[in-house]
């Protein structure tokens, strides 16, 4: 028979707040990306508890299920960010200290290489984060006993928008073919993506003029044009790479038109990149206009929407459940854009390029950019510039010394009446009850 389980004495809690309890942009250094909250601990029923210790971790957990042969492979791996084993304990020579509640304001820095949480469907695979408090009580060894509480914290990257500059500079690829007769010129105008963006790709083939043997009937048969997901693993027992198809376009020439020159022959291919909800018109313009300029003659688009929808974990922002580029400890995630050039009378071609896929669109990101502008500027106001300066390149552990001095110490209450009635109780109740009243008479 398994033994009773204990109660703990004491509750604890996050102070509710109408902001989250992440400050700043995580992924935007110069934000100061940090976890501000106050973890209130209150009496499980109006007795005081003896405290010994409080405790608080910050836990990211990684979860994919690969399908394998024999059934799948369901790997869950959980790694400690930061760790501060004394955020609270009694004064010098004191082993417990008797207290009717403790409010323990919290100042975590993230770190610049966090993992953004996130839920990916195709692969059962998602990211997630948790505060743990720790709390220690008794007033001895023999009876002391330990509780944990866990509360997710949700967490999102800003470093992958599409209207950065770095994402905008036009990424140019001439590629020659293994018979070296044919040239492709590539040319990606942005290179990250958001949900309902359009991904535009101008494609041209032609003879390499120096080439000196072109066959007399080399044609362009077909080109075709993929998107791919790839799920990488980084740990044993778990496949290196598998790959899953969203998007397929193949565009096919005609006799007349499939004749390779030195003037080439050109393509434009264009699409939506596809989404799964309409979370992110939280952030933009309503009146959306679907302007399709793309040549749908001898074209054939399929996109692939066998994603398994299930349930949002709770930590996950709801725009944050379908794919997105994130470079994790467990697994990460990245997409490519493939093109095959298909030949008569020459060698077939396979180009590559990578892209980045971000979970917020252009348009909402032109709203989100203001905002973290914003953040900076608060960063700045909070913290000093030259210390903002002298944080963003700075490691870890110096940050969370140097923050540390911006946290303000707890705030006890004790086992009196002044602090029985900061808490919100009713004064009469204090104490013992000589007058045999009921005690729902004292519930203001």
């Amino acid at each position: 028979m398994a033994p009773p389980k204990t109660v703990s004495p004491v509750i604890a809690s996050l102070r509710a707040s109408s902001t989250s309890v992440v400050r700043g942009c995580p992924g935007v250094p110069r934000s100061i990306p940090r976890i501000e909250t106050v973890i209130e601990l209150r009496p499980f029923n109006g007795v005081p508890f003896m405290i010994r210790s409080v405790g608080i971790e910050l836990r990211t957990t990684q979860r994919v299920i690969v399908p394998s042969t024999l059934g799948s492979n369901d790997t869950v791996r959980e790694y400690k960010i930061y760790e501060n084993p004394f955020v609270f304990r009694p004064a010098a020579g004191e082993f417990s200290e008797r207290l009717l509640g403790i409010d323990i304001p919290v100042l975590i820095p993230l770190p610049k290489d966090i993992i953004s949480s996130g839920q990916y469907p195709q692969w059962n695979a998602m990211t997630t984060h948790s505060l743990v408090v720790k709390v220690s009580c008794g007033d001895t060894y023999n009876n002391e006993t330990n509780y944990n509480e866990a509360f997710p914290i949700p967490i999102k990257l800003y470093d992958t928008l599409p209207i950065y500059r770095q994402f905008n500079e036009p990424i140019a690829e001439v590629r020659n073919s293994d018979c070296k007769q044919v040239l492709v010129e590539l040319s990606l105008p942005v290179s990250s993506i958001g949900p309902k963006d359009d991904i535009i790709l101008f494609v041209k083939t032609m003879t390499d003029p120096l080439c000196n043997k072109i066959s007399k009937n080399l044609r362009l048969r077909f080109i075709t044009f993929q998107i791919k997901e790839i799920l990488e693993c980084h740990e044993g027992g778990l496949p290196l790479m598998k790959e899953h198809k969203i998007y397929t376009e193949t565009k096919s020439f005609l006799n007349d038109e499939s004749i390779l020159n030195t003037q080439g022959v050109s393509h434009q291919f264009r699409l939506e990149f596809p989404f799964d909800n309409e979370y992110l018109q939280m952030y933009c313009n309503k009146n959306y206009i679907d302007n399709n300029l793309s040549d749908n003659k001898h074209v054939v688009s399929t996109y692939t929407n066998d994603k398994k929808n299930s349930k949002v974990v709770e930590g996950i922002p709801l725009t944050h459940t379908q794919g997105f580029t994130t470079l994790g400890r467990l697994f990460s995630i990245r997409y490519e854009a493939i093109i095959k050039v298909k030949l008569v009378h020459g060698r077939d071609m396979e180009i590559t390029l990578p892209i980045t896929i971000s979970p917020f669109n252009r348009e909402s990101s032109e709203y989100l950019l203001s905002w973290i502008i914003n953040q900076c500027e608060v960063a700045r106001n909070k913290f000093g510039k030259d210390l903002v300066n002298r944080l963003v390149n700075a490691r870890y552990d110096e940050t969370d010394t140097v923050l540390h001095r911006f946290n303000p110490p707890p705030i006890v209450y004790k086992y009196t009446k002044s602090d029985w009635v900061r808490l919100g109780f009713n004064g009469e109740a204090f104490g013992s009850n000589q007058l045999g009243k009921n005690l729902v008479q004292y519930i203001d």
